[in-house]
């Protein structure tokens, strides 16, 4: 028996271990003829079904000769052992690659470039040459693995770092700026609720004045007036010291030179009423409140300061003061709520609300709120790492963290600001503060609408605007850039560090495994290699391994019984192949199946192409045709309305009674003429009906062109009606309709085509028309026809409701109306395209919807609702 490598502990046992004397020659014949043993090698450690590929159709190059005579050359004295030029040569497949084998003979080996000469000996009497180990590995195959390992891994670990510190940037800037958006939307929410609140409170305030000033109207104000109010030298009516308390009652200061009469005497009392109601409950939220008159007198509830209207200068209280004027009708004819500018007693910006009653200006309602307050609330809440400013549409600072101003000074002007910078701020911004204000200034005024995120690239900061209404403030939100960028840093240097002590952990870990695993089991395959080389190929392992080498150690002792079954090997490939060819088919005839269903939806798709083009050429056609018919039609309408004429001058001829013509032939002369001037009058209503049939028809065909401008929808939506007023007269003789309007001041300009979507409005109105005249006919004189046109902003979207109170249009019919040539009116009257126009244009080419809701005998409402599309004006 020969010897036997154990693989369990990857011991070496057999003659061929180093404590054996190493045999060069053997005195048996190599059961394997001389083949190459790399090629052996390679083979056996293959599938079976591999064989056909692996082996070459004749012996292993290295093949021991099949003479007598080449086994003498090959042994006699001189003979180098390489083959002749004339001697036949093959390529042995696997071995190339592994030793650059290329042989003809026993013998021939082509050694790697650089590496030292190998040495033969023979392996037995059939001169057989096998080659021994020249030398010993020069480096150590574990060591290299984990050499290209380590920079492997070292760079995937630097790669996943920069991956990892960009996606950590991209997440925590996200991050970032979505805080930074909710921050400053929720501060703009707040100084809003703020600005809503004192809104809602003058609604109560405005209401409840009101109501005192009609109940003291009944009353006599003047024991009341004496007792809480006395004059005092200087001219001035204030209230009486004895029992006043600015704390817990309201101040009332009336100026010099004003007439106190009882009119004036009841709204003072009735101020007072009101703010000492309701004064304390507000005071929670607003520091002061207070009511003023036109004459300049006032009633305030202010806790901080309770003795102000017994200190205050008459000077001080001139009637020309914003807070007395801005709610005289002649500055607010709307009679709206209006924000002050920034006052300086206190410094503060005031919500100033009109009074009027029964038509007249009698006082007005105002809450102060403060800067400072506003300052604090500004500073003290902003995101880590980011401030807050506000500054207004002049590029008027009002908070800066930044910006410590004198006292009596409360804004800067960023952009043109004349007064010295010393008088202004206790310590005054530097050159390169004020340009960064002024980019701040200016990317948020180049904004686009609705954009609250924006970036500085110049100074590497983000902005968050939201806008204060009201005062028309902005409020910006400023995080710098590096906020975001160190906080990505650091997250990724933690990444970097982690893994690179990852690496060294993995490779102390591979070191061991490969040197238990790898390196001892290949240094006895090297071994057990040299003893087959050496000619003894009774070489056996232990397969206690279940793994590759295991696998490759039973390939070792399964070499014969596997050559041996090589043919079976062989037509097992066959039939693998056969069988993978007939997958294969199948697999094609499948593709040919799914390439059929294709070119059918191709053509199917192809017909469809086919269909629209006819029908765009039939539209075309029809356009054509409906522009030649009018030519001959508009000749029959002109000839029939000359007709008309000839019939009645022939007429007024006949009154005249002509000589020869009898009594009965006049009388049937003219019922002749009658009946001509009836069909005449008939062909000149159908034609014009024709006609109008035609214009409809070409105006439906006709290719329109997405020309949008800017318009102003409320004013065309005027225009409108002007027009189907100014045409009621011709249309509807006789009747009175009457017309609501409820614009939306706020809808401002919207792109779109005028001309098209006035063509729609005007369709739709004179159906509302039609609708309101037949039913008034219907019912009689007691009806009142109603026309509703509102329009209404949403966002981002308009809406715009048509009403009418007249027929109205059957459920079941509802969708049908929108179809072309389809009409709820009598034979002769509709054309059937009104609404099939008006859906074109406002669902296809305006991207809009057309909406119907009616209920039969009751009224009929159609609402067009368009995506809103703001512009400036």
């Amino acid at each position: 028996m020969g010897s036997r490598l154990s693989l369990t502990g990857w011991g070496w046992t057999g003659p061929c271990s180093p404590s054996a004397e190493r045999s060069t020659s053997s005195s048996t014949t190599s059961p394997w003829g001389g083949t190459c043993l790399a090629c052996i090698g390679a083979r056996m450690t293959s599938p079976a079904t591999s064989w056909a590929k692996r082996w070459p159709s004749a012996s292993c190059a290295r093949r021991r000769p099949s003479t007598p005579s080449a086994s003498r050359a090959s042994d006699s004295p001189g003979s180098t052992g390489r083959p002749s030029p004339s001697e036949p040569r093959s390529s042995c497949l696997p071995c190339r690659g592994i030793r650059d084998c290329v042989s003809g003979t026993p013998g021939r080996l082509l050694g790697r470039r650089g590496a030292a000469s190998p040495r033969w000996v023979s392996s037995g009497t059939a001169g057989g040459l096998f080659m021994l180990s020249a030398h010993r590995p020069r480096s150590s195959l574990a060591r290299s693995t984990l050499t290209q390992m380590g920079v492997r891994v070292a760079v995937i670990i630097a790669l996943a770092t920069l991956l990892s510190y960009l996606h950590i940037f991209r997440a925590f800037r996200e991050e970032a700026l979505g805080q930074l958006e909710r921050s400053v939307l929720r501060r703009g929410q707040q100084e809003q609720a703020i600005r809503a609140q004192a809104e809602g409170h003058h609604v109560v305030l405005r209401k409840a004045m009101q109501e005192r000033l009609r109940a003291w109207q009944s009353l006599d104000p003047r024991p009341r007036f004496d007792s809480l109010f006395m004059s005092l030298p200087d001219g001035t009516i204030r209230n009486r010291p004895e029992g006043f308390d600015g704390t817990s009652m309201p101040g009332v200061f009336i100026p010099n030179g004003v007439t106190v009469d009882d009119d004036f005497r009841r709204r003072i009392l009735a101020a007072y009423d009101v703010v000492d109601l309701y004064g304390p409950a507000f005071h929670v939220r607003f520091t002061n409140t207070y009511i003023l008159l036109p004459e300049a007198a006032i009633v305030i509830y202010w806790p901080e300061q309770p003795t102000w209207c017994l200190d205050v200068d008459p000077a001080a209280m001139d009637p020309d003061f914003e807070l007395f004027s801005i709610n005289t009708p002649r500055r607010n004819p709307q009679r709206r709520m209006n924000w002050t500018a920034i006052t300086v007693e206190p410094i503060s910006i005031s919500l100033a609300t009109p009074v009027d009653l029964d038509g007249r200006h009698v006082a007005s309602i105002g809450h102060d709120i403060l800067i400072e307050e506003l300052k604090a609330r500004t500073l003290n809440d902003s995101p880590p790492g980011a401030y807050n400013l506000i500054f207004t549409n002049e590029a008027e600072l009002i908070v800066h963290p930044g910006m410590r101003m004198k006292t009596g000074a409360f804004a800067y002007n960023i952009l043109n600001e004349e007064r010295p910078l010393e008088t202004i701020f206790e310590q005054a911004l530097s050159t390169e503060e004020r340009t960064h204000l002024r980019a701040i200034f200016e990317r948020v005024k180049g904004r686009a609408p609705g954009q609250i995120v924006l970036e500085l690239p110049e100074y590497d900061e983000y902005l968050a605007v939201a806008w204060l209404n009201g005062p028309d403030w902005n409020l910006v939100t400023v995080l710098p850039r590096h906020t975001v960028s160190s906080a990505a840093f650091g997250a990724a240097r933690y990444v970097l560090v982690f893994g690179l002590a990852s690496l060294v952990m993995e490779l102390l870990i591979m070191s061991w495994v490969l040197r238990r695993q790898i390196s001892q089991p290949l240094r006895a395959f090297t071994q057990a290699t040299d003893q087959v080389t050496a000619g003894d190929f009774q070489v056996a392992f232990h397969d206690s391994r279940d793994d590759e080498l295991g696998q490759l150690a039973r390939g070792f002792e399964l070499m014969a019984h596997e050559l041996q079954r090589r043919e079976a090997a062989l037509r097992e490939a066959n039939e693998g192949l056969e069988s993978r060819i007939e997958a294969r088919t199948r697999e094609l005839r499948e593709k040919n199946l799914e390439l059929e269903g294709t070119l059918k939806q191709l053509e199917e798709t192809q017909e469809l192409l086919v269909e629209k083009e006819r029908l765009a050429s039939l539209g075309a056609l029809m356009a054509g045709i409906a522009h030649e018919i009018k030519n001959p039609l508009n000749f029959v309408n002109n000839f029939a309305q000359l007709s008309v004429g000839l019939v009645q001058e022939l007429r007024e001829e006949l009154k005249g009674h002509p000589p020869g013509l009898e009594g009965s032939s006049l009388q049937r002369m003219d019922e002749l003429l009658t009946w001509l001037e009836q069909n005449v009058g008939k062909v000149e209503e159908h034609g014009k009906r024709a006609d109008s049939i035609l214009r409809t028809m070409q105006l439906h065909s006709h290719v329109r062109v997405n020309e949008r401008k800017p318009t102003d929808l409320n004013a065309l939506v005027e225009e409108q009606l002007d027009l189907v007023s100014q045409s009621l007269r011709s249309t509807h003789p006789g009747l009175e309709v009457l017309f609501h309007k409820e614009l939306d001041p706020a809808l401002g300009w919207v792109e779109l085509a005028p001309q098209d979507f006035g063509r729609a409005l005007l369709n739709i109105l004179n159906n509302s028309l039609y609708a309101v005249a037949e039913k008034r006919k219907q019912v009689g004189p007691g009806f009142t026809p109603e026309v509703r046109v509102s329009s209404r902003s949403e966002g981002a979207r308009v809406r715009i409701l048509i009403r009418d109170n007249g027929t109205g249009i059957p459920r079941k019919l509802h969708d049908k109306v929108f179809s072309p040539f389809f009409t709820t009116k009598p034979v002769g009257v509709g054309t059937g395209l009104g609404l099939a126009i008006c859906q074109d244009v406002v669902v296809r080419q305006h991207g809009g919807e057309l909406r119907l809701d009616s209920v039969e005998g009751q009224y009929t409402e159609l609402l067009l609702v368009l995506p809103r599309v703001d512009v400036k004006r």
